[in-house]
């Protein structure tokens, strides 16, 4: 009597991948297994673990699985790696480190789920002994983002994880004080997680070169991907399509809307004749200021516009204001109020090198238009940077008359109140 030999951790993930890139539901990231490498850790509580670029996977916790609990974990990591989150979300695990591993589980696990739910292919991970589902797992987040998800459970109460009460790390060992990488955990939050997520390792484990590379790579295997998947009869969904689509120069825009705004504002009066001509006998219109070039930047501080983005959006900035020489500029920087207000006259180059950002409360845009109308300001346009994440009312920004661009970073979904939007990515 023959009996089956089970493969070794090693081989069963290479079965499990091609058996993903032949499932038309899957075939889109059939490039996206290739990139980064994959480690085999020897250890009884390991699970798996993702940089953003290379993949670790528990030889024990890999065999305790069956093929489709294997293609699911899998398809996590691989979509901790499509979505970018390790770099994308960092602000948030700087503010909650639980929390932010468990906003980005919860959006992953509920797509695979819409991916396969008649568990064809993947089956999410299931403990032996009860049954339940090993990870978050929510309905309520379907169609959310992990920024969205992260403010719903920090205003349920936070990370219950952190100050030595970590919950059920990805090893389900409670008395552990280690996370699946072998180091002291940073809080997982008060949900049990499938994995780990090496946040440190994400920021300071790749150079920058390295960094850009692996954007470009992911970009391109994720295209690759799309055509493959067009052939094969599969679908992408929508939340990948939506990083799939056209990027548009943002800082070409920006300037495009600085220069048509703060344009020449010198006109044309015959009211009084242009004296440099008088003496030819030569009757031209005199040229009268119209009025000054008055520009109002607001600055969401709240928590995601910070660090690089808020350093490149300034400098552009900078270099939009050198080529239409405004004679003034206003930056408000607001949260859940006003935090802070920054004129500059004559001399507006290098406001990047001046500013003092302000804030880290709540998120509230309305505050601008109310701190304008007191301080009574008109100027000729007005540039809003914000993550969307917020409400706004449009009854009151209709009091707004200057051309507004809301610069939103990666919100698509963001409907802006008055003027128009431009989506930075």
């Amino acid at each position: 009597m023959l009996t089956k030999v089970r493969l070794p951790a090693e081989k069963r993930i290479e079965v499990v991948h091609v058996s993903l890139m032949r499932d038309p539901k899957f075939a889109l990231f059939a490039g996206l297994f290739m990139v980064g490498k994959i480690t085999i850790v020897e250890s009884e509580h390991y699970t798996a673990s993702t940089n953003g670029r290379d993949a670790k996977y528990g030889r024990t916790f890999v065999d305790s699985l069956t093929d489709k609990e294997l293609a699911f974990l899998i398809m996590h990591e691989n979509m901790h790696k499509c979505y970018r989150h390790l770099t994308t979300w960092r602000k948030l695990w700087e503010v909650n480190a639980g929390i932010a591993n468990n906003a980005c589980d919860f959006v992953i696990n509920i797509q695979l789920h819409d991916m396969d739910p008649q568990e064809t292919c993947l089956a999410f991970p299931r403990d032996k002994t009860t049954g339940q589902r090993i990870g978050c797992f929510d309905e309520r987040f379907r169609g959310m983002d992990a920024k969205q998800v992260f403010d719903i459970l920090m205003e349920e109460g936070g990370d219950e994880g952190e100050d030595g009460d970590e919950g059920d790390g990805p090893s389900g060992d409670k008395d552990s004080d280690e996370g699946g990488n072998g180091t002291k955990r940073k809080g997982f939050g008060k949900f049990p997680t499938l994995d780990e997520h090496e946040w440190e390792d994400a920021q300071n484990g790749m150079t920058e070169d390295e960094k850009k590379q692996l954007e470009r790579d992911i970009d391109q295997v994720l295209r690759q991907g799309g055509i493959y998947a067009g052939k094969v009869g599969g679908n992408i969904p929508r939340e990948i399509g939506e990083l799939l689509k056209p990027k548009i120069d943002w800082r070409a825009v920006l300037h495009r809307f600085v220069r048509t705004s703060l344009k020449d504002r010198d006109s044309a009066s015959w009211r009084k004749a242009h004296k440099n001509f008088l003496w030819q006998d030569v009757i031209l219109p005199s040229i009268l200021g119209k009025r000054m070039k008055w520009l109002v930047i607001g600055m969401d501080t709240s928590g995601s516009i910070q660090g690089q983005l808020l350093t490149d959006f300034l400098s552009e900035m900078n270099g939009c204001l050198a080529s239409v020489g405004a004679d003034r500029v206003d930056v408000i920087y607001w949260d859940a109020e006003v935090a802070g207000h920054e004129t500059y006259k004559g001399n507006t180059k290098n406001i990047v090198h001046k500013t003092n950002p302000k804030g880290g409360g709540g998120t509230d845009p309305d505050v601008v238009v109310d701190f304008m109308q007191e301080k009574r300001m008109t100027p000729d346009a007005l540039i809003m940077l914000s993550d969307g994440h917020m409400r706004t009312n449009k009854q009151k920004w209709a009091a707004i008359k200057a051309p507004t661009l809301w610069c939103i970073l990666g919100n698509d979904k963001y409907e802006v109140p008055n003027g128009q939007k431009l989506v930075i990515r």
